[in-house]
């Protein structure tokens, strides 16, 4: 009888020990790759309707054309194509969409603003709640799309804007987002952001015009000395 109870306690403590990872416990692998396109150059006229107008010329079009066969040419799927509401980007978006056969959607959340930044000229050129309303538009677009997949990896396009793609990438670099003036970006250039399972954020790749001809590029800013547009 005590061999049978002995043995009735060591049965116990085995199951009651608890079976021990080899490692971490892993919490997915999938990557959630979130692509960020400049919309296609455009001649500004200050008298049109910022949303309605101020569409892309000739030069933004081939650009737009451009950028979508060079997403369309990646051995990825993509799920969804996204654009602000403002004419340039979904114009852009249109044009990007033939190429890539899909229907872009629209999200006002990226379209253009100035959000807060470290540069007193840009501060003071807009009011105190242009900016407020550009820092909540942007970080409520953040936390819907720099957001986790786990279970597999995904691909999303965002057709946005300069200030917009800059914020983004300071925020991912820096954790400080008012850094975002001080970076150049091309027109119809490429950004990419990659989220992982655990949310962390990192850069891939910036302001990436590789699939433009170097005589059609264009940049707000200098960029890399060629020509200044919009």
């Amino acid at each position: 009888m005590i061999r049978i109870r002995l043995a009735f306690c060591c049965l116990l403590a085995v199951i009651a020990v608890p079976v021990l990872a080899d490692g971490p416990v892993k919490v997915g692998a999938g990557i959630h790759y979130v692509i960020l396109v400049r919309h296609g150059m455009y001649d500004r006229d200050s008298t049109r309707d910022e949303i309605a107008g101020n569409g892309l010329n000739a030069l933004g079009h081939e650009q737009a054309r451009l950028a979508g066969a060079r997403i369309a040419s990646l051995p990825v799927q993509i799920a969804s194509l996204v654009t602000s509401d403002y004419l340039r980007a979904r114009e852009t978006a249109e044009d990007m969409g033939k190429v890539m056969k899909r229907k872009p959607v629209v999200d006002t959340l990226i379209h253009e603003c100035t959000p807060t930044s470290d540069r007193p000229d840009l501060m003071r050129s807009h009011t105190p709640d242009e900016i407020a309303a550009a820092d909540s538009n942007l970080a409520r677009a953040w936390a819907r799309y720099i957001v986790p997949t786990p279970a597999a990896d995904r691909h999303d396009v965002l057709v946005c804007h300069g200030n917009v793609i800059r914020w983004f990438v300071a925020r991912t670099v820096s954790g400080d987002a008012k850094h975002w003036p001080w970076m150049d970006i091309g027109n119809a250039s490429i950004t990419i952001i990659a989220v992982r399972p655990d949310g962390a954020a990192r850069l891939v790749c910036f302001s990436d015009v590789g699939h433009i001809p170097v005589t059609k590029q264009t940049w707000s800013g200098k960029g890399w000395g060629g020509p200044v547009a919009r």
